[in-house]
């Protein structure tokens, strides 16, 4: 199971801090705010809470935003049965939905209403997979989480700073109980930190839209 290093038990970074936002490198999809006149950047959290594009993966295929099409068919395609299903509960049980944090990825907010986003319809699709192939409960909730970080790295970063005392706001970011749900990006693209849309059609980048 991937360590969740946002409890690592760093010192915590210094409080009141400014940023002034003078450029943006893309890791894992998500913006890295850095900072002026020598104060701390958050690219250190990026690259230890965020995978890249192109990471490996136990399932063979590198980490790669295209890749959500492919889960999606895999949500849509597999049918688990009899033992598979309760591998796939015991290796959903540990995450979190990073939309709605406050609702598990076994069902998350938008469920309530008869709908599912495609955050947590690409994840489960590759849960899906990895189970049917044979994996244990613990190797696809690792593949999951990584695929959650690779696609909401702002989230796990946020997360991260709140766990260290910080208000992620004060780093353009948000609180991590306001995922992308609650803020009304569920049509929006995957790469802006939105959920992807709520249909059948993943909107990973702005072309799809």
């Amino acid at each position: 199971m991937l360590v969740d290093k946002t409890r690592t038990g760093k010192k915590p970074l210094s409080k009141g801090i400014a940023l002034v936002v003078i450029g943006a490198t893309m890791l894992g999809g998500s913006s890295v705010w850095v900072a002026s006149q020598g104060q701390p950047s958050l690219a250190p959290l990026y690259t230890e809470n965020v995978p890249t594009e192109g990471a490996e993966t136990v399932y063979g295929l590198p980490l790669a935003w295209e890749n959500a099409h492919l889960f999606a068919a895999w949500y849509d395609a597999i049918q688990l049965e009899g033992q598979e299903v309760r591998v796939f509960e015991e290796a959903l049980a540990p995450l979190a939905a990073p939309c709605c944090d406050d609702n598990p990825l076994a069902r998350c907010c938008c469920e309530r209403g008869g709908l599912i986003c495609n955050v947590v319809r690409t994840t489960r699709g590759l849960g899906a997979y990895l189970v049917q192939a044979g994996y244990e409960p613990e190797a696809v909730t690792a593949a999951m989480e990584q695929w959650l970080r690779f696609i909401h790295g702002d989230y796990y970063v946020a997360r991260a700073l709140a766990d260290q005392g910080e208000d992620p706001r004060a780093y353009g970011l948000f609180q991590p109980a306001n995922g992308a749900c609650y803020r009304g990006l569920c049509n929006a693209p995957l790469q802006e930190g939105g959920c992807g849309g709520m249909g059948h059609e993943v909107v990973v980048d702005e072309s799809r839209l």
